[in-house]
């Protein structure tokens, strides 16, 4: 499989999936999976473990994304430092950052960014037919179950599309 681009997640990202019932699909999609290590501890549900022998990579920030990461954290007291090296690592690989936290996405819509949540990641996983139409459909209801934060419109005009 030809990888299309590298995805920096955020840890929401994989608790929407989890909930969703969809974990191990989202890798049959052609992209390579990354988080900042600064994410393992606060991968629990889903594990660490689980989540590494999927496919998803941990990579740590360079000395100089570390200094900008403490600077950064003085900035943007309303985001985590997981979060804020989350952006970093994409920001550094030129890469496009997936996340559910409005904040993240504004900061990298900012600094000009490609960023994209769990809908996007929905919407690839039928394109690539890592998922049925209506297998999308149930993992978005069981999402907005679990009290995902979704935009109220995309998720009707997906759930019409996909029912």
């Amino acid at each position: 499989m030809v990888l299309l681009s590298v995805l920096v997640t955020d840890t929401n990202i994989w608790i929407d999936l989890e909930n969703g019932g969809i974990l191990a699909e989202v890798f049959h999609l052609p992209y390579q999976f990354l988080t900042p290590d600064f994410a393992i501890p606060e991968l629990i549900h889903p594990r660490w473990q689980t989540l590494q022998a999927l496919g998803l990579e941990a990579r740590e920030l360079d000395p100089e994304g570390i200094l900008e990461l403490f600077k950064l954290r003085q900035d943007f007291n309303n985001l985590s430092t997981i979060d804020l090296a989350a952006f970093l690592l994409a920001k550094t690989l030129e890469a496009t950052l997936l996340t559910g936290d409005w904040r993240l996405n504004e900061l990298a819509k900012a600094n000009r960014l490609s960023v994209h949540g769990v809908l996007w990641l929905l919407d690839e996983m039928v394109h690539y037919q890592a998922i049925a139409p209506g297998q999308a459909a149930n993992a978005l209801g069981r999402m907005l179950d679990q009290g995902a934060r979704l935009p109220a419109d995309e998720c009707r005009k997906r759930l019409a599309s996909w029912s």
